[in-house]
């Protein structure tokens, strides 16, 4: 008969990559015939863990260690005391995890979700796969590897029928979503009302609930001279209260910039049909909700990622669609598992946009019901929270991301252009996430606090929190930037909390020939040792990922060795005590 039951794949997911890999993962399977059930871990019913017999699951890991926001009551039910060690001896399990090598807890969350399960009698059917979002080609090709893995090893323990083949690659799989544009219905000014309609929307109990801002300031904090556009952006609440603390962050649902959705509506011959209402049928679930009054402009403006660089899952069903056959020939290269070296040269190296490849693909035309599949959504974008907290005001520091690639192509971050055309008056919708990030830091012991260029948002977040919770607590600041004219984010305020004796700081100018936050860091070694060390006080390092906190860590690992007379072993060890008490934090991005 063959094996019958669906193969239940579940995502963890903060951004949405786990989810994109979850999806990536079951159109693989759709062509080998199998039945397939995908959602998040807190979507699943948890009574069906025990009438499946075989589970995948594709997980991130957010903050220190922490489970994705959309799997912590799947996780709460797995720790549960009461369960029994054979609850899942039914069960095989295989797992893949996103992860950041720069981060301490690397793939902490699918480590141990996957433990649990086997702690709880579940047998592997295939070794866990770990992605690294640092290697030079990201965590695609970790994730290859895994899924051909997968495969195979369903191929051998879960076998379909042997008169069953596997859908042939040259054919399409149905959509799974459909798209009627009603044109018996009187056209919109889509471009008119596109702005307010993004602040309404149809939610469901899938949906992030969204709160309705205006802006009430958008300014440069860096000078005009200086390559780096970094904002404040101050909104306030019009719908409701707001609670946060510091270490929350802000979702932002940005918008595609007008003139790149007309340009891809007339690459693909979709004018005639672009403004008149849409009906989508099918399982497209939007994070924040569908906006009102939707036309194919406007679902393409607020709902489809076409800056985003294209996945190999992008190519895998793109070749289909170009009539040219050398074309068709070249997309379908790239969808293969062995180009990923072809696929990064062309996409990833460069920074090439979904929106440029149709451009230079030009005979690439995208049957509609297949648009939700061939271009991801467009996410919300997470920012820390910079102002302490209050019930109507919040700050945000941003950085405006904008550079040219190797092909001498201007770039600018699809979100942050978006924040640049904000006025006082707007109106948008966002999203208040809870982060654990700063939990064991809001309380009066000493803290030193390390943040290069806007890795201080969250920071100032906790020093203005602390001057009012515990006005006497020792806070030492160490911002890192390249000039003190120029870049220098929110120094007026640092330099007046030191003359009010409120604050500590010892600012690095790296353009000025001080050094970065690690070299004074290893200078004021004596005040590091003593705060952390002799007064039990906590650790706050926040900005980019990559070789900053690496080299940060390593630096204060050599103070407590010195000042200490440990091994390099003693303090590595302390640096990890230290982390699982919750009193060094790491918020990198």
């Amino acid at each position: 008969m063959g094996y019958r039951k669906p193969i239940v794949i579940l995502y963890g997911s903060e951004t949405g990559n786990s989810e994109d890999y979850a999806y990536c993962l079951s159109r693989k399977l759709r062509y080998e015939r199998y039945s397939l059930t995908v959602c998040s871990l807190d979507e699943f019913d948890l009574k069906e863990l025990l009438d499946i017999n075989c589970l995948i699951i594709i997980c991130s890991t957010a903050g220190q260690g922490e489970i994705p926001r959309n799997g912590r009551k799947f996780w709460k039910f797995m720790l549960k005391k009461r369960l029994p060690s054979d609850l899942f001896s039914h069960l095989r399990i295989s797992s893949f995890g996103l992860g950041d090598s720069s981060y301490p807890k690397y793939n902490s969350a699918v480590r141990k979700i996957h433990a649990r399960f086997l702690q709880l009698g579940a047998k592997e059917f295939c070794m866990r796969g770990e992605g690294n979002e640092q290697a030079p080609e990201g965590v695609e090709p970790f994730y290859i590897a895994w899924e051909e893995t997968v495969v195979s090893s369903l191929k051998a323990q879960f076998p379909l029928s042997t008169n069953l083949l596997p859908v042939p690659e040259t054919e399409l799989l149905e959509p799974a979503t459909v798209l009627k544009p009603l044109t018996q219905n009187k056209a919109l000014d889509t471009e008119k009302s596109s702005k307010m309609d993004a602040i309404e929307r149809h939610m469901d109990h899938h949906s992030q609930m969204v709160t309705k801002f205006m802006v009430l300031e958008n300014k440069r904090l860096t000078t005009e001279d200086h390559f780096q556009d970094v904002r404040l952006l101050k909104l306030k609440s019009v719908d409701c209260m707001l609670s946060y603390e510091p270490g929350d962050l802000l979702a932002l649902y940005p918008a595609n910039d007008l003139k790149d959705v007309n340009a891809l509506i007339e690459l693909q011959g979709w004018t005639n049909i672009a403004d008149f209402p849409l009906q989508i049928d099918g399982p497209f679930r939007a994070p924040g909700g569908l906006i009102q009054n939707l036309t194919l402009k406007s679902f393409i403006m607020h709902h489809l990622d076409i800056m985003s660089i294209p996945r190999r899952s992008f190519f895998s069903l793109a070749w289909h669609f170009a009539s040219d056959q050398m074309e068709q020939d070249k997309l379908r290269e790239f969808s293969k598992l062995n180009g990923s070296e072809q696929l990064y040269d062309y996409a990833n190296r460069p920074r090439r946009s979904i929106l440029e490849v149709l451009q230079e693909f030009s005979s690439l035309k995208i049957p509609l019901n297949y648009l939700p599949e061939l271009i991801p959504q467009l996410k919300p974008r997470l920012f820390s929270i910079s102002s302490k907290p209050d019930k109507s005001i919040i700050e945000l520091t941003i950085a405006i991301v904008e550079y040219r690639t190797i092909i001498r192509r201007l770039r600018r971050g699809v979100c942050t252009r978006w924040v640049k055309t904000l006025n006082s008056g707007d109106l948008i919708i966002s999203s208040v996430i809870k982060n654990q990030m700063a939990h064991n830091l809001m309380n009066d012991r000493p803290i030193v606090m390390i943040g290069p260029g806007t890795g201080i948002a969250p920071i100032k977040s906790v020093i203005e929190e602390s001057i009012v919770r515990a006005p006497s607590r020792s806070l030492c600041l160490f911002p890192g930037h390249r000039y003190s004219n120029k870049d220098y984010l929110y120094g007026p305020i640092w330099s007046q909390l030191e003359r009010e004796k409120k604050l500590l700081v010892f600012p690095s100018f790296s353009r000025e020939g001080s050094g970065y936050v690690q070299d004074t860091l290893y200078k004021n070694k004596n005040l590091i040792n003593r705060l952390i060390v002799l007064e039990n006080g906590s650790i706050l390092l926040c900005g980019s990922s990559g070789k900053m906190p690496t080299q940060v860590r390593l630096t204060l690992e050599a103070i407590f060795a010195e000042m200490n007379h440990w091994t390099e072993d003693e303090a590595h060890r302390y640096l990890i005590a230290l982390e699982d008490k919750g009193n060094y934090v790491q918020e990198t991005w």
